[in-house]
């Protein structure tokens, strides 16, 4: 597993900062790495995040993508 570098980072600069401003540095780096990974392959991280029980954010990725959109050929 590669860790994102950009966690380095935060964590280097955490102690100058609010702990909600972490968290929210931290969150930008996850939400990133997973929007990227699910246009990568739509269809194995829908896959994982169901089988995890994160059935609402992959029910909110389909509500804005469609369902199975990865399926759809454009014309």
């Amino acid at each position: 597993m590669k860790i994102d570098p950009r966690f380095y980072e935060i964590d280097r600069t955490a102690d100058e900062k609010e702990p909600t401003d972490v968290y929210q540095d931290q969150m930008a780096v996850i939400v990133d790495n997973l929007m990227s990974g699910y246009l990568r392959n739509p269809e194995r991280t829908e896959a994982m995040l169901r089988r995890d029980g994160m059935t609402k954010t992959a029910d909110r990725l389909v509500e804005l993508f469609g369902p199975n959109w990865w399926d759809r050929t454009t014309t």
